[in-house]
């Protein structure tokens, strides 16, 4: 799945969906519950059948070797966490409710930050549930640093908690 794009029809960047429950309506529609799974580089895009389509690569966060990186990954990582717990426990009630049943309770903290080729799953939640932009939340899918996204997601999380204190 990729976000529209006026260019190019969709986006450079984007995610693969995995399928959780598909519901037919009467009229022939249907809605479809996915879950984000790998992210992708659009390579090459294509057509066929009427549908887009694209050659693309997989994505994975570039690690980090060095240990006061590390550390320094580590302390963001807690800080950016505890601000985004203290975000959405400061939501009301009604937007709370509304996201725990569409998308769940966010994710646990991980001990090892580098385990997944993603990063932390906390923060796909939240960027799921964030407010923001479609094209913002694609520069975020877009990174391979963990650091530079928590930066970023720390960016966010401190744009609105002023907007929660008012």
């Amino acid at each position: 799945m990729c976000v529209s794009d006026t260019q190019n029809s969709f986006a450079d960047y984007g995610c693969m969906l995995q399928i959780r429950n598909v519901h037919f309506l009467p009229d022939g529609r249907s809605v479809v519950d996915t879950v984000g799974g790998k992210r992708f580089r659009v390579l090459k895009r294509g057509m066929k059948d009427g549908y887009c389509t694209a050659d693309i690569e997989y994505l994975e966060d570039v690690k980090v070797e060095n240990e006061d990186e590390i550390k320094n990954l580590r302390e963001l990582h807690d800080l950016v966490y505890s601000q985004a717990c203290s975000w959405f426990q400061n939501l009301r009630d009604r937007f709370r409710s509304q996201i725990l049943q569409h998308f769940g309770s966010m994710p646990e903290r991980e001990e090892n930050l580098q385990a997944a080729p993603n990063g932390p799953a906390w923060c796909w939640w939240l960027l799921a549930v964030l407010p923001v932009d479609p094209r913002y939340q694609l520069s975020v899918l877009s990174m391979k640093s963990l650091k530079e996204r928590l930066t970023k997601i720390q960016h966010i999380l401190t744009y609105f908690s002023r907007d929660q204190s008012k």
